[in-house]
């Protein structure tokens, strides 16, 4: 195995190389291409289900744990607690992606979090539960997620090959999202209606989709080969040499815990933030969780259209402002009409972000290593986000959820404006120097 640089290089803004073994495909033409492979149009379908079920689950284990507890801090814990396994062992599940065959990994987890959620749903037909339960099962919902994100992303590559990976990232952002409008409409629905238990048991039916999925993807026998490589730290730990060596994703990885740290965990105060600010109920609650999706599909069929032409890191920082300015004008909004375009656009900002950084990743990391490295982006994704949904959480106590919005989208924007206009001076500097 090739040696990496010692010396870390100087770290400036760059854009994606265009000589790709398999030049992407890009055009509002060629917007689903990814689907025309089977194996994909089975991964998608299978997980659009799916994922209906997860956010019809999210957005009732917000409600119920706020509806319960009455408290913006434990609303907070308990999102953090979610996040806390990536934390813990992102860089093994990533390593692990690496060796183990992706669809075996995925087939566990998804067994696994169709028990959980059938499980706390006949708890929950069977009365309230404490607040301890929905912790615990938070944390379990987060150790499935933490195996399943690394063997999810990298499995894409394998499916549909180098020429439609921007693209099938893009579209995996835009199912994510646009099942964040059908799965939080229908969550709210049946919380206004039959109660939260049903969304439990809604999420735990739609796991079967995607086991039905896996089962009907072919894959060639290559996949399935086990890998019995080096399994100590100096393999594990290998995608973080090669970080160092790669602007683009050093620039991504780092941009990425700055969101993590003031942008995602707004979703952890949307609930608090209806019942408090808007004072709307849990029907409202679906409908503004379903805008902040229907902003951020938009976003994702955009970069699946427009392919290469915007996968450049300059997009990153873009995203990450329209998300910073918009979120800090939706935390002062105390009126649904005032509050839903400004979630719309914060959400197309951050999933621009998001998907932009998804695919600089994939597209600039080597084939042995997309595994651990995509273990890297999901450790510090997983590091940031309980610490920020804490924050949040905790400033919300005592200022208001709207407030707490607002702190951290001045966090992401400031942040993302500094770290930009530092690295611009340094490459003027260096091209002055030369």
């Amino acid at each position: 195995m090739a040696e990496f640089q010692s010396s870390e290089p100087e770290i400036e803004i760059v854009d994606l190389p265009t000589d790709l073994p398999e030049q992407p495909k890009s055009g509002w033409r060629n917007m689903f291409s990814a689907l025309k492979n089977p194996n994909y149009r089975y991964f998608y379908s299978g997980q659009s289900v799916s994922l209906i079920g997860t956010w019809t689950r999210t957005a009732a284990l917000a409600w119920v744990t706020f509806k319960f507890t009455h408290s913006e801090f434990w609303l907070g814990i308990v999102f953090m607690l979610n996040s806390l396994p990536i934390f813990l062992l992102a860089i093994y599940a990533g390593a692990l992606a690496d060796r183990v065959p992706k669809i075996l990994i995925f087939k566990v987890t998804s067994w696994f979090s169709l028990l959980s959620s059938f499980t706390l749903a006949l708890m929950l037909f069977h009365g309230p539960v404490h607040v301890a339960y929905l912790m615990i099962f938070s944390v379990l919902w987060g150790l499935s997620t933490t195996f399943e994100m690394p063997a999810r992303q990298t499995l894409m590559v394998e499916l549909v090959g180098k020429s439609d990976l921007v693209n099938a990232i893009a579209l995996n952002s835009a199912m994510v999202n646009s099942t964040r409008v059908i799965g939080p409409a229908i969550g709210g629905f049946l919380l206004a209606t039959v109660g939260a238990p049903w969304c439990f048991l809604v999420d735990a039916l739609s796991y079967l989709a995607v086991l039905y999925a896996l089962q009907r993807i072919q894959l060639p026998a290559a996949h399935f080969e086990r890998k019995h490589g080096n399994r100590g730290w100096k393999y594990t730990l290998e995608g973080f040499r090669y970080i160092r060596t790669n602007p683009a994703i050093s620039q991504a990885v780092l941009m990425l815990s700055i969101m993590g740290l003031g942008g995602w965990a707004y979703q952890s105060q949307l609930s608090a933030f209806v019942v408090k600010q808007l004072h709307m109920g849990a029907r409202g609650y679906g409908w503004v969780l379903a805008v902040n999706g229907l902003g951020a599909c938009i976003a994702a069929l955009a970069v699946a259209a427009l392919g290469e032409q915007i996968v450049r890191v300059k997009t990153l920082y873009f995203g990450a402002i329209v998300y910073a300015v918009s979120i800090v004008m939706f935390g002062g909004a105390n009126h649904i009409l005032a509050a839903a375009p400004l979630l719309f656009i914060a959400g197309g900002g951050i999933i621009l972000f998001y998907s932009v950084g998804n695919s600089i990743i994939q597209t600039e990391s080597p084939d042995h290593l997309r595994g651990r490295i995509m273990g890297i982006w999901a450790l510090v994704f997983g590091g940031s986000l309980p610490l920020g949904t804490f924050l949040m959480g905790v400033i919300a106590q005592q200022m208001g959820p709207g407030m707490a919005m607002q702190i951290g989208g001045l966090v992401c924007g400031i942040t993302a404006l500094t770290i930009y206009a530092a690295l611009n001076y340094r490459r003027s500097r260096f091209i002055q120097q030369k």
